[in-house]
Formats: structure tokens, sequence, C-alpha cells
């Protein structure tokens, strides 16, 4: 999946009068998030070496890699020399060249990402190490964060989560968005207020709008009395918008008003309602590609897209497997009356090679099914996930070039399709065609003729 265009930069602001607000350097790496005070000299050295003011232990940094210069109302980064680079907006500096950048602006040290903030905005709030956040939250959720690259991200909620802007979060079906978001909503000043969520995919388009906007009575036939939406009832809180990508184009535009005028206009109402909600996005769909087809707002997407985040599919974090495992047996077990069960090495082994195309919900179903299957024995073996141990190992044969073309526009085509109710003109457009050239793909990929809906 093609990662968001990043949003246009503007140029950064002074941070302070006289650059005397007092400033701390939050460095987020593998191993955790941490939060140091500017040094007294308003310049502060990061790398690996121990006389950096910010020594940062991953092997992507180098031993001086870069500086945060504060001593003039604009801050700026430096490259002092590193391997692998500093980038900053997107470029990368070369040794001894420097940028701007804003408070809160993050900038990446090698593998590891650094932002500057104002002291004021992580009082009281000391670094946590990953594994003592992730084990905690796991007791409430199903965030296990033993992979490195999921252990970095779930780092980012201490800088994520306090933060104001929307999130949008990306990922395959069932990779944990949900359970990232309502991470990041348990740690920013809203816990104490509402999370709600929608799937918008779920919905018609009518139901959709009352669900999330709210109506008044005698707005349409069967609304004998006024019901708020969605916004209006966790306003001081958090609304989860599942599966984003899948909005109408009217509701697109009623939700970008509210994200740009904090006011909701119930279905057949004149009077707006001010709310106050953070919004957090997911969807598996590339919404870049859909604002290229004209078939999502771009000025919407730039308003959700104030953070992205993309979740890695369970494929790319094996470490994460049998962790999810225990906990998912641990869980029916408990709903069953049982001791958790451990799992074989067999078992694990099952488990580690399989692809999991569902991701963490298949994973979840699986190991269900084999507690079940188990009939309250103590080990789950590999004969308890024959399903998974019959599946053929992935193929190490690699796809050529013309194959992977040839499945992505077979992939294009089928969506073109869908989005334009099985109207060819109209799907040719988005994808660029001609008609007369989309039905002759259509026909080479053995793709069925679609009939137009509503017929």
């Amino acid at each position: 999946m093609t990662r968001s265009p990043p949003q246009a930069r503007t140029k950064p602001r002074p941070y302070g009068r006289d650059g005397d607000d007092a400033l701390v350097i939050v460095v987020s790496a593998a191993t955790g998030v941490t939060i140091t005070a500017m040094p007294r000299s308003r310049r502060a050295r990061l790398g690996r070496a121990t006389d950096c003011d910010i020594v940062i232990e991953d092997d992507s940094v180098s031993r001086h890699h870069a500086a945060i210069d504060a001593r003039k109302p604009v801050l700026a980064v430096e490259d002092i020399g590193s391997t692998n680079g500093t980038l900053v907006a997107g470029r990368c500096l070369m040794r001894g060249q420097r940028a701007e950048v804003a408070v809160g602006e993050p900038f990446a040290v090698g593998a590891t990402t650094v932002y500057v903030l104002h002291a004021s905005a992580t009082a009281n709030r000391a670094p946590v190490p990953v594994s003592r956040r992730a084990a905690a939250a796991a007791a409430s959720s199903e965030a296990i964060v033993h992979d490195p690259a999921m252990q970095r991200l779930y780092a980012l909620l201490d800088v994520i989560a306090p933060s104001p802007l929307s999130v949008l979060i990306l990922g395959e079906t069932g990779v944990g968005k949900e359970v990232f978001a309502e991470a990041i909503h348990r740690r920013s000043p809203r816990r104490d207020r509402p999370l709600l969520k929608l799937n918008c995919a779920a919905l018609p388009e009518s139901i959709l709008e009352a669900e999330l906007f709210g109506y008044e009575k005698g707005a349409f036939t069967g609304a004998t009395a006024a019901k708020p939406g969605l916004f209006e009832a966790a306003t001081g809180g958090t609304v989860v918008l599942d599966e984003v990508g899948d909005l109408p184009p009217a509701t697109q535009a009623k939700l970008l008003r509210v994200l740009e005028t904090g006011e909701v206009l119930r279905l057949g109402s004149v009077r707006p309602t001010t709310v106050d909600v953070r919004i957090v996005s997911a969807t598996n769909a590339d919404l870049g590609a859909r604002v290229a087809a004209g078939t999502f707002r771009s000025d919407l997407f730039f308003r959700l897209d104030g953070i992205s985040i993309v979740l890695p599919p369970l494929r790319d974090r094996r470490a994460d497997v049998a962790p999810l495992a225990r906990m998912f047996a641990a869980r029916v077990a408990e709903r069953l009356g049982r001791e958790p069960p451990r799992f074989d090495r067999g078992a694990i082994e099952v488990l580690e090679r399989h692809a999991w195309p569902g991701n963490v919900r298949e994973l979840r179903n699986q190991v269900e099914r084999a507690v079940v299957l188990s009939d309250g024995r103590e080990v789950i073996e590999a004969a308890h996930l024959a399903a998974l141990d019959a599946a053929p190992p992935p193929s190490p044969t690699r796809a050529t070039l013309k194959d992977d073309l040839s499945r992505l526009e077979h992939d294009r085509i089928v969506r073109a399709l869908d989005e334009a109710a099985g109207n060819q003109t109209r799907a040719a457009k988005l994808l660029g065609i001609s008609r007369h050239a989309l039905i002759d793909r259509i026909e080479r990929h053995g793709i069925a003729r679609p009939r137009k809906r509503g017929r």
C-alpha cells in the first residue's frame, strides 16, 4: 500500500518570545521514548557517542549525527557528519547543512524520530519503556508489540496522543487499526471523555449520515424523536471512523464542514451545533489513489491526514505471532472456565510459518478454534491447528514483474467498476483510459461484464 502523500509544509514560525520558551527534546526509538530538557547552551548534539547531549542507542545513528540549535527564535537542525543521513521534511541533509523546523515537527536521525516540544506539553509525563507500556496496554486490549517496527509505532503514541491533530491509520484489514486508535484515545487528554466508533462501510448513505450528524424529529419517515449524532455524543472525546475511504461523496463534504468549522448540522435542522471532537480515521484503502481518481476529496484527505501511521501486516511482524496467540488462548480459556493452555513447539512452528492473509483477526479466530478443539488439554499441538498445517507454505518462487503488473491492472479495473456501480464509461474515466480500452482489458482479464446497478 502506498503511503499517504505529505502535506504542504509551511515555513516554521518562532517558537517563543526572544527564544526564552522552555523546550524538551523527545526521542522515539525502538527502545522507547525519552524526554530530555534542552541544554542551557540551547544547542544539543545527538548521536551514539557518550559525549553527546542526547545519546541515542541505535545502530542506524552515527556517533555524532546531528545537532538541534535553539539559540535563535526559529529552531534549526544540522547534520554534523552522519552516515545514514538526517531527514527533515523529506530532505536529506548533507554534512554541515541546516534546515529550519517547527516545534512539534518530526525529523529523522537514522531510523529514530526526534521532536522538539514545549516543556509545558510534556509536564508531569515520565518516559515509559516500551515493554512496560505494551504490557499495560495488553492487559485491556490486543496491543502486543514485540516486533521492533511495532515498538517504534507504539513509542510514537507518547507524542501523537497528546497532540490535537487528526490521525489517519493505514493498513490491511485485521492488522489492529482499531486497537491503535483506542490507544491514542487512552493516552490523550480526552481519555475521560467518550470514545465512539463507526464503520463507514457498514451502513447505507442515508443511515450513515443520520448516525454521524443526527436528525430532528420529523426529518424523515420514522424520525419520531430528535437524535444527536456521533459527533454530538462524543463531544470532548474521540470519534474513530473505520473504513473512512468508503464514505460517499455527499457525506465527505459534510464531514469536511465538521472538521473546518467544528459545527454539525442535524438532518432536518437549520441551526448548527458546535462540537469538540478529535477524529481518528482508519482505512485499508489507498486514499492517495482515490484522491487521484476523484472518488475521495483531496481537501478532506489532507484534513484527516494530520499524522499518518502505517501498521504492518502480521506476516511482516513474526515476533508478535506467538505472544498474540498465547493472549488469545488465555482469553478464550477464561471464557470457557479453563486454565490457559500452552503451545508446544510444533504448534508454534505452524503459527509462525503461516502467511496470515487475514492478519490478527485471522490469528484470533484460529487460536480460539484450536482451544475449543483441544477440549481442555493443557497443551495445544500442531494437530489442533490442522487447517493451518495443511496449508502449503508460501512458495519461494517470486512472481515476475509482468505478473505483478497484470494483477495490479486486474485489481484496479475491478475496483473502478465497483466504484462506478458497473458503469463502464465512468469506470474508464476513473482509470484514465477510453471505454473501448477498458472493454478490451475486461475481456483480456476474464472479468465478468458488469450490469449497471439499480436495473
